[in-house]
């Protein structure tokens, strides 16, 4: 097949309805990340591989699309954009005035997939959250991602909250090395009660069964007060009570708000550990399949720049929230594209374009005719 025709592997092209909707989406979501006061960073598309590495960890990292530069250093496309932010803030907003708030859009690249249908060229839209601790920035967090949400008119999402130190709390009690607190992540995460029975059953025998089961059941729960409730009666260590108590403010919070049906308690959800350090959410919408966004608390990262930072942020996949909106109401129309004025090219040059030139003065959309 010529090279003209064919499409590297994982690439997308974009054009007409589509170009259009994306650039609504986008231009919705960063309005609105300006209106919490979130700045614009722009970053590069590729940097040192080394500062992915220290970021997302080597394993992550070894996803990159890799080169080497004229000097030979090791240089990597950019697979996600957090890594990038925190870097930033660590060397160059040392006096800045925390907290620090930082928003982005841009493609991200990672080679994931060997499979031929793979997507490995993704744009994300998102915020970070640098320099303050606690509930507040927690909650003002998902917030924004509620208000873009709700601009595009995805009204009934959902996004479901977790804390890694439900997970975290678990493993100390238990004293598992890190090959078993693989093992519990992995059982944890593929909802596995009859699996993670009996693992507990087996490093743990000394625990009560019926206690042992009430844990295996918990991960299945994915509800409101009901779940915290229930996590409540079940664990004893005091960091994952302590995590489950955090949840419970927040979505305490979000209720008064009149938020509740939008938000949702899974502890099931033990993924990205290494990366964060608290809450952690994923956002889903009805009838898409899959997520289109996701965040946390990454208080550790931070450290691996310069001086550790709390910190807290999240990512929208731009293909999640057009493939959602698409969806639900179609993709025309949905970018409010106003008709241009036909402008008519004929002997009089000067008059046809006079007067396109006043119609753009009143920010009129136009297009040029030759008769």
């Amino acid at each position: 097949m010529s090279s003209l025709t064919k499409i590297p592997s994982g690439v997308q092209y974009f054009f007409d309805e589509e170009v259009k909707l994306r650039r609504f989406v986008e231009r919705r979501a960063m309005e609105i990340f300006k209106g919490w006061s979130y700045d614009e960073i722009i970053l590069p598309i590729f940097d040192y591989h080394d500062l992915f590495a220290r970021g997302m960890g080597e394993e992550k990292a070894g996803h990159t699309y890799r080169f080497v530069d004229r000097d030979g250093a090791l240089l990597a496309l950019r697979p996600e954009l957090t890594s990038l932010v925190a870097r930033t803030v660590a060397t160059r907003f040392i006096k800045r005035e925390r907290p620090v708030r930082l928003c982005y859009s841009g493609e991200v690249f990672r080679y994931d997939d060997p499979t031929q249908r793979a997507i490995r060229e993704f744009h994300q839209l998102g915020c970070e959250h640098i320099g303050e601790s606690g509930i507040v920035s927690d909650i003002e967090i998902l917030l924004v991602v509620a208000e873009v949400l709700k601009r595009l008119g995805l009204d009934d999402f959902r996004i479901a909250l977790s804390h890694v130190d439900f997970f975290n709390g678990v493993a100390d009690y238990l004293k598992l090395n890190a090959a078993e607190r693989n093992n519990l992540r992995e059982l944890i995460d593929r909802r596995n009660s009859l699996a993670l029975d009996e693992f507990l059953g087996r490093i743990a025998p000394e625990i009560d069964p019926a206690r042992r089961r009430d844990f295996a059941n918990l991960i299945q729960i994915a509800g409101k007060e009901e779940a915290l409730d229930r996590a409540t009666e079940i664990l004893k260590n005091e960091r994952s009570r302590a995590a489950v108590e955090h949840l419970a403010d927040i979505y305490s919070t979000l209720k008064s708000l009149g938020l509740e049906e939008n938000f949702d308690i899974n502890l099931g959800d033990a993924g990205g550990l290494e990366y964060y350090t608290g809450l952690t959410f994923k956002v889903y919408v009805p009838d898409w399949g899959v997520e289109i966004g996701s965040g946390g608390r990454y208080d550790n990262l931070i450290a691996n720049f310069g001086n550790p930072e709390p910190a807290i942020g999240f990512s929208f996949s731009l293909d999640g929230l057009v493939g959602a909106l698409t969806v639900k109401q179609g993709i025309e129309n949905l970018n409010g594209d106003e008709p241009a004025e036909n402008i008519a090219v004929g002997n009089d040059l000067t008059d046809a374009f006079r007067d396109a030139i006043e119609q753009r003065k009143n920010q009129k959309k136009v297009n040029i005719r030759v008769r």
